[in-house]
């Protein structure tokens, strides 16, 4: 009776595994991570890239289910920071995916624009939504979305002579700070690849210079604005040049 249960038991699961890759599954529940409202992608766009490359469709069968090549291929699209795909017992199956934080929007010389994100990648601008974020313009043209900041700290003959990584440093600490992610809206860089920023309040120049001591200057220029500003005046200094240590130089108007 026991040998007769068990030969019954594996013949119902190889019966319900048979109907189960058999089954048409159709198309994913798409769930998106994001940050804010910041929605690059639509669950529509998800879809819709997957079907490009014949990855999904509404005739597909369990077993057709290519699982790790659709989170492969989410994960390359550049507005994607992490994927998983996977399915049921029952048929259905989920695609859950996390979207990037861009953290600058990049102008670039060639007219060009895409932004920098939390990681320190680059990603494309969305047809969907345009991130509010701190603008970069000036001696910058970065086109290429397979670089990232890791890439070029890790290789001694790039940090030479890329700015991404210096961007990346400055934007990345304003970003982080709300005192000022609300004060700085914008930052330049000029023809010596040092950077110059332009804040909210007030028509000033900062000039910061080059990418080195970033806290150390910020928190110099912080407290220049919440000491030295409100005694002086916003509107009698051109420029603010914290590039020189343990000293703030304004010029006068």
């Amino acid at each position: 009776m026991w040998l007769l249960f068990f030969v019954a038991v594996i013949f119902g699961m190889s019966f319900v595994n048979s109907s189960h890759e058999n089954k048409v599954v159709g198309l994913p529940e798409v769930n998106i991570k994001m940050y804010e409202d910041m929605m690059f992608l639509t669950k529509d766009d998800v879809i819709q890239r997957l079907k490009d490359k014949h990855l999904v469709d509404t005739t597909k069968t369990y077993d057709q289910l290519e699982l790790e090549k659709i989170e492969n291929t989410l994960i390359q699209m550049p507005e994607i920071k992490h994927a998983e795909a996977y399915s049921f017992v029952g048929g259905n199956w989920n695609l859950d995916v996390e979207l990037r934080q861009p953290i600058a929007r990049i102008f670039n010389q060639d007219g060009t624009s895409c932004y920098l994100d939390k990681d320190g990648t680059l990603m494309p601008l969305s047809d969907n939504f345009t991130a509010h974020v701190i603008t970069v313009d000036g001696n910058i043209n970065e086109t290429d979305f397979s670089k990232s900041v890791d890439g070029i700290i890790n290789n001694d003959s790039l940090i030479t002579i890329e700015i991404l990584d210096d961007l990346y440093k400055i934007s990345n600490y304003v970003c982080s700070d709300e005192f000022l992610s609300a004060q700085i809206t914008h930052i330049h860089i000029n023809e010596y690849d040092e950077f110059e920023l332009i804040p909210r309040v007030g028509d000033q120049r900062i000039l910061f210079g080059k990418a080195d001591y970033v806290a150390g200057k910020f928190k110099k220029l912080e407290y220049f604005y919440l000491e030295g500003m409100s005694r002086a005046g916003w509107e009698n200094y051109d420029t603010i040049n914290i590039m020189y240590k343990s000293q703030v130089v304004c010029s006068k108007r």
